[in-house]
């Protein structure tokens, strides 16, 4: 047996004081293993035994390093294979993750014509830009409720630092061939950002450094509107009691069965309407689908929905991204208007997602989980018409006597925040007297920077004949003038005859 076994070769100094072994060992072999003392003649042969039962596993972990020498650290040799074996692993790593969408320049524009008429021609609209964490983005579409999926398009980080992209902006191009399977289809060629030129993104300011201002310019609601072949009255209250203007915070404060959607839906009527040159926007958050499909119906602006039965990340993902696509329109200088239904349910659905992460209120409510619903609900401002102009009006509905502590503490701690406040009345809609608003408990701050002097004259005669009734006998009363009337301007007239 021991003519079988070779006793370990001795190591010679050289002259630059490092070991030179006789025979290679494995190096992941002798890093992993500390190094052992020094072994009398009769242990040799166990030793020996089982360094030789240890080699195998040694050489499959690490065939390369059997072809590479000893690296001079002595006789341990230990710290360096260990590493290099780390480094190779983040070399390998490193291409594959880039390279599930990573596509050069010579690779797009390979694809593109040469005309540029033709690169006009070719161009169409694609969805709206989401940018990640890594600095690319995907295109999201509108036919998938902005959601991800498989077929969207990639924006490499290159083109996005280049003209100045940001989350939701609306961009019309080319897309590119796939060039392997498994990777999304490129974005070959930007030809407009929101409507303009691609060139000019880089120039637009940040929504965040826009000055805010009052608004002063009335959204007028009134249009004749119809409900089952009968005069609808609610946008002609609206403009009286409670006027909304461009740059607007408006919070519609509704109990259950108060009719919140047919006010809703009145309202955008009215916009559509009377202001073609605003943007409207519906979102709907964790809404029921047929409320949905009612509201699509309608025909009135974009409809943007999470239903309940979608988890909570995506209705915060929709929220955020109908923001952002509102802001990028505002930095350009349009007028956006978002009508939300409801504040509530976004910031329940923030509260599940945020769940923990900071000091828990009455309710079960985190105290974290209201920061991006009061930055959403915080956006709607009139800009300085000196930086552009545009204005952003947000029109959100609040869950009120719901019975759930969560609800009234959401609604508490937005109480306050809006500059315009339209309250409902269970008892009214109980009565089925609609619109159901509860007049002396709705108001607009600085109403008289949006009514005319005839309509500010009668607004306060109204609320002064109302102020001694009840919600209900005032409502009423309001209603029987106005059906008198064809219009607001005919009521004042009425109004200032009797």
């Amino acid at each position: 047996m021991d003519s079988d076994v070779s006793e370990p070769s001795e190591v010679q100094p050289t002259l630059d004081g490092f070991a030179e072994p006789e025979t290679q060992a494995a190096p992941e072999a002798q890093s992993e293993a500390p190094e052992a003392p020094a072994q009398s003649p009769a242990d040799s042969e166990g030793a020996v035994g089982s360094e030789t039962q240890a080699a195998p596993e040694a050489q499959s972990e690490a065939p390369e390093a059997k072809q590479r020498p000893q690296n001079r650290q002595g006789n341990s040799g230990q710290g360096h294979p260990r590493r290099r074996r780390r480094r190779r692993g983040r070399r390998r790593r490193k291409p594959r993750g880039q390279s599930q969408h990573h596509y050069s320049e010579e690779e797009l524009k390979a694809q593109l014509p040469d005309d540029p008429e033709q690169l006009e021609a070719e161009s169409r609209p694609l969805g709206i830009l989401e940018v990640l964490g890594s600095g690319s983005g995907f295109v999201r579409r509108r036919e998938s409720g902005y959601t991800p999926g498989n077929d969207d398009i990639y924006v490499g980080s290159r083109m996005i630092q280049r003209y100045g992209l940001r989350t939701g902006d609306e961009l019309v191009g080319i897309v590119g061939r796939i060039a392997r399977p498994g990777k999304s289809p490129p974005l070959a060629h930007l030809a407009r950002v929101n409507d303009h030129p691609a060139d000019e993104a880089t120039r637009r300011p940040d929504f965040q450094q826009l000055s805010a201002m009052h608004p002063d310019d009335q959204l007028v609601l009134e249009c004749g509107r119809e409900f089952l072949g009968q005069p609808e009255y609610t946008n002609r209250v609206i403009d009286l009691i409670c006027p909304f203007g461009k740059g607007q915070r408006a919070m519609i404060v509704a109990p259950a069965k108060a009719g919140k959607t047919m006010v809703l839906q009145a309202v955008a009527e009215g916009i559509v309407k009377n202001n073609p040159e605003c943007h409207l926007l519906i979102l709907l958050v964790d809404e029921r689908p047929e409320e949905v499909t009612e509201m699509e119906q309608c025909g009135f602006g974009e409809v943007i929905a999470s239903t309940f039965d979608r988890p909570a990340e995506r209705h915060c993902q929709v929220a955020e991204i109908t923001l952002e696509r509102a802001r990028r329109r505002v930095e350009q200088g349009e007028d956006v208007v978002i009508i939300l239904d409801s504040i509530t349910r976004m910031a329940r659905a923030y509260n599940s997602v945020k769940s923990g992460s900071g000091r828990t209120l009455s309710g079960g409510l985190d105290s974290n989980s209201l920061e991006k619903p009061k930055r959403f609900l915080g956006s709607a401002r009139k800009i300085d018409p000196t930086q552009g102009g545009g204005s952003l009006t947000i029109i959100a509905t609040a869950l009120v006597d719901t019975g759930s502590r969560m609800d009234q503490v959401i609604f508490e701690e937005f109480k306050g925040t809006g500059n315009s406040e339209l309250v409902l009345s269970r008892e009214l809609a109980d009565r089925r007297i609609y619109p159901a608003i509860d007049i002396p408990a709705s108001a607009t701050r600085k109403e008289e920077l949006l009514l005319d002097a005839d309509a500010l004259w009668l607004s306060h005669a109204m609320r002064r004949q109302l102020s001694g009734s009840s919600s209900s006998d005032g409502m009423q009363e309001l209603l029987g003038a106005m059906r008198k009337t064809s219009n607001n301007r005919d009521l004042i007239d009425w109004a200032r005859n009797q």
